[in-house]
């Protein structure tokens, strides 16, 4: 079958225009919405991208960045947001070393998305948070928590050590294109050794408060006991006083006159009598 002229020319329309439009749309990109684009032209300049569909050319690569805030969380603790054992140390004024969790929150300057992009060679926004921000953040924090006591830190002084790491941090970071949120500790810990012997001290002090506490036990029982011994002493002492007083006033009233009346009113009215021993019995009249 022979192919015409036509449908030879209408074919190698076709497959010219399915080029151009693959061409075309490998020309296009599209910024989604709360990133930044940043594309680098093949003469070397850099331009910014706004959120949307934009032509910029066949073989050029358009890097996006978020524009909203990142977490960076450095913690062993899942529920901060942690991820496998990221506890970190800081060191002190008195030469110790303190296990630490942190927050930053942090997102890039859209007005210097463009520099940054250059100062990481055009790396996504993975490597900016792992190899600028991270290493900003621990020298900058280390370099503040030199200045104090562990226990400063850990203590009282913590809202004063977070603010000034806030501050320096901010001025540092800004030198990048990039601004914080806040920066905050999260977990304070004790120098190494130092949890243990404070775990010691307390079950020390748990220990002598739980002998204070036996001995005054032990004290408040003796003490009930001889209130009580006194008490029942006394009840005996009243109840004897009670019965010798009882007794004497009974001995007062026993007159002559009295005994006789009580033996008459004993006697129920018949002589008593005594039997003999041949069989006889005498009776003997009671006066």
């Amino acid at each position: 079958m022979k192919i015409t002229k036509f449908k030879l020319g209408a074919f190698i329309f076709a497959v010219v225009l399915a080029l151009v439009l693959v061409a075309g749309f490998t020309g296009i990109s599209w910024i989604s919405v709360g990133n930044v684009g940043i594309v680098k032209h093949i003469d070397g300049e850099v331009t910014e991208l706004n959120q949307g569909i934009h032509w910029v050319g066949w073989g050029v690569a358009v890097q996006e960045y978020p524009t909203y805030m990142q977490s960076l969380v450095l913690s062993d603790n899942p529920k901060e947001g942690g991820n496998d054992n990221q506890q970190w140390s800081v060191g002190t004024s008195d030469q110790q070393e303190l296990p630490v969790n942190t927050s930053l929150t942090w997102k890039i300057n859209t007005k210097n998305a463009p520099a940054l992009y250059q100062t990481v060679g055009g790396k996504d926004i993975q490597y900016i948070s792992d190899s600028i921000v991270k290493p900003t953040m621990k020298n900058v924090v280390n370099k503040i928590t030199h200045m104090y006591s562990w226990n400063d830190i850990k203590g009282a002084g913590q809202a004063d050590v977070t603010a000034k790491i806030n501050k320096e941090l901010g001025i540092e970071l800004d030198k990048m294109g990039i601004s914080i949120g806040t920066f905050g500790f999260t977990h304070v810990g004790s120098p190494k050794g130092m949890e243990q012997s404070q775990q010691a001290l307390a079950t020390a002090e748990l220990n002598v408060k739980k002998s204070q506490a036996d001995q005054d036990k032990a004290k408040i029982e003796n003490q009930t006991k001889i209130l009580n011994a006194q008490a029942d002493a006394q009840a005996a002492k009243i109840k004897a006083e009670g019965e010798a007083a009882a007794n004497e006033a009974l001995s007062k009233s026993l007159t002559s006159e009295l005994v006789e009346y009580n033996k008459v009113q004993k006697w129920n009215g018949v002589n008593p009598t005594t039997i003999l021993g041949n069989g006889t019995s005498t009776m003997v009249t009671v006066k």
